[in-house]
């Protein structure tokens, strides 16, 4: 375990800041994690679950560490770490340490199931505006991390930190269930969407694995082409033809 981030397989993941979208990394761009986002907290975990998506197998997994959002660059467009956004941990298999560049590649969000990538992406809807800042709180950052780890490893169909094969308690814990507790049922439409960055050589050298990430990024309203414009004004103006000639006949 490093001394920044103990818990053993905790990665980054989870673009935050909106202002930084235009910021977020191509594939093969060099990404560096080198502190905490704003506050943080601590939080024991426990896993029971096996056979996550990369092949990762663990019989029992029982870990303490820091829970919060971590401060990232990519340092292709951003050499001068100007820009920072904020990144939170998904893969509970391996752990990293602050400060390590990295090559990343895109990678579809369906690496996760299809509800852990809504659920994630109404989470961030929802609450984005608690963690965004970096004067944001050690619970709420703390919290936010809790409810990705619920969301991405829970392989029942309940989101509870008590309950299921995956376990967490610690800073933030009843404000991560309440947050989680909103997702059960039916998803709302999202104003984000989830995208997976796998990045590359992050772990402890000798470890050939890859960490993956949880990006977001506004969902864009279609804009009509130049047609669909073209036929709403000849609509408008037989419409108002029609209303003219109706005015002609009552006079």
């Amino acid at each position: 375990m490093n001394n920044h981030l103990k818990l053993r397989g905790l990665t980054a993941a989870a673009f935050a800041a909106s202002a930084m979208f235009a910021a977020q990394p191509a594939a093969a761009d060099v990404i560096e994690i080198n502190n905490f986002w704003a506050g943080s907290g601590a939080a024991n975990i426990q896993y029971t679950g096996t056979d996550w998506h990369d092949g990762s197998k663990v019989s029992g997994l029982n870990e303490y560490g820091g829970s919060g959002g971590f401060k990232t660059y990519d340092l292709t467009t951003d050499p001068n770490r100007l820009n920072p956004f904020q990144t939170f941990c998904v893969d509970i298999f391996h752990s990293f340490s602050f400060a390590v560049d990295s090559n990343d590649t895109l990678r579809p969000a369906t690496i996760i199931s299809t509800t852990a990538a809504a659920e994630l992406g109404q989470l961030y809807t929802n609450h984005h505006a608690d963690i965004d800042s970096t004067g944001s709180s050690g619970e709420k950052e703390s919290a936010f991390q809790l409810a990705v780890w619920e969301i991405v490893n829970e392989k029942g169909s309940t989101l509870s930190l008590t309950d299921g094969a995956f376990k967490a308690s610690g800073t933030g814990g009843s404000l991560a269930q309440t947050w989680l507790n909103e997702l059960m049922g039916s998803v709302s439409p999202s104003a984000y969407s989830a995208s997976i960055w796998t990045v590359q050589s992050m772990l402890t050298t000798g470890h050939g694995y890859a960490q993956d990430l949880v990006t977001f990024s506004p969902i864009q309203t279609p804009v009509p082409e130049p047609e669909t414009y073209a036929m709403m004004l000849v609509g408008l103006g037989l419409l108002g033809l029609t209303a003219r000639r109706k005015n002609q006949h009552q006079v």
